[in-house]
Formats: structure tokens, C-alpha cells, sequence
């Protein structure tokens, strides 16, 4: 049985709070996982802090293609000794 009990709402409705939401998961994510790939759907507002967040932290974006009019497609791409 599906279970909402954990879910906090938003104390405010402006967009800009789920997008820190969004990039604050992608964020642990990259920092903390023993993944050397991450690829997903991200909202289009966070494209320029994702491209920021990668290069400053040592991934690169191998792939980014929009979807719609405010999603992108994106796979990261850990970069290693050599790369």
C-alpha cells in the first residue's frame, strides 16, 4: 500500500523551491554515489546549476537533449584518471 505520511508540502507554491529540491537530490547523488554514470530527467530552470554543479565536482555531461518544453534528458558521466 502507497503511503504519503513522509511527504512534506511546500509552505511556499513558487516553482523555484521543487527545483532546489530537484538539484539538492542530483547534488547528493553525484557527491555521495559509487555510480560513475547518473542520467535522468531534470526540469529545464535547473540546466544551467546542473551544467555548473558537474564541471565543478569532475563529471562531465556526455548527453543533454531538452524533452518538451521543460524537461531535459541528461547523462553525466563521472570523470577519471586518464579522461
Amino acid at each position: 500500500m502507497t503511503s504519503y505520511g513522509l511527504i512534506c508540502p511546500f509552505l511556499d507554491h513558487d516553482p523555484k523551491y521543487a527545483y532546489g529540491v530537484e538539484f539538492g537530490m542530483l547534488y547528493c547523488r553525484m557527491r555521495n554515489s559509487s555510480e560513475n554514470v547518473v542520467e535522468g530527467y531534470f526540469c529545464r530552470a535547473n540546466q544551467d546549476q546542473i551544467l555548473l554543479l558537474a564541471s565543478r565536482i569532475g563529471w562531465r555531461v556526455a548527453t543533454m537533449k531538452p524533452w518538451g518544453r521543460d524537461w531535459m534528458w541528461f547523462r553525466l558521466e563521472r570523470e577519471g584518471p586518464g579522461d
